[in-house]
């Protein structure tokens, strides 16, 4: 009789096993995490696909501007940094003016330029009215709605500084200069315009990354 009790309980057990295994549910897939691009470094080629609109609604590929050295300062109509920046700007590109240079402003700051594009392109009059009458010159803004191309360049104040070669590689990256406060002068280390000039002239770029200054970028804040 024990014999049979034991034989009973060991082939129930055998009938078990399939149940048991049919209970166990696969193990669900890693969820993926959703990488982020990283910024552009320097050496990298910018994509001339990146297409800008100016706050007077006109359009401008970064492949239009192959062939020409291009440097990019992120603007800002508020920050005071700006105020010794700007004039700064405005005669290095009358300096080089007729030459294979474009100078490109970029404005990411939502608080300025709203974080999506206006209905109505008087919403930048604002900015408009800031560089005639405050600032007195005549600059090219772009809008980056999002701050996308912020992050693309891994822009984090204003004025923050990028130059790219004609081919489209980023050579330079860092302050205007070394000069934050606009009180060097003559004194200061010039390296935007060191930076252009060598890569006008095919030659490297000495000091190719500084610290940036100045006001930090007001990004559009996550779920707006």
């Amino acid at each position: 009789m024990k014999t049979w009790w034991i034989l009973a309980l060991a082939f129930s057990g055998v009938l078990a096993l399939p149940l048991i295994a049919q209970d166990k549910k696969p193990d669900a897939p890693a969820a993926q995490e959703t990488k982020k691009s990283e910024p552009y470094k320097l050496g990298a080629t910018v994509d001339e696909n990146i297409t800008l609109k100016d706050i007077d609604g006109k359009e401008l590929k970064l492949k239009d501007l192959r062939g020409k050295v291009v440097f990019i300062h992120f603007w800002s109509m508020n920050c005071p940094y700006e105020v010794k920046a700007d004039p700064k700007v405005a005669a290095l590109e009358k300096k080089w003016a007729g030459k294979d240079v474009a100078v490109l402003a970029i404005n990411s700051n939502s608080t300025e330029i709203g974080a999506t594009p206006p209905a109505d392109l008087a919403a930048f009059d604002s900015i408009r009215k800031h560089l005639k009458d405050v600032r007195k010159i005549e600059m090219r803004v772009f809008a980056d709605h999002g701050n996308k191309v912020a992050d693309m360049f891994g822009a984090k104040s204003t004025p923050h500084c990028f130059v790219l070669d004609k081919k489209g590689v980023l050579v330079y990256a860092g302050g205007l200069d070394d000069d934050g406060n606009g009180d060097k002068g003559e004194a200061a280390q010039q390296y935007v315009r060191d930076a252009v000039e060598a890569t006008l002239e095919g030659k490297e770029v000495k000091v190719k990354e500084s610290k940036h200054y100045g006001c930090s970028i007001k990004r559009v804040k996550p779920g707006a």
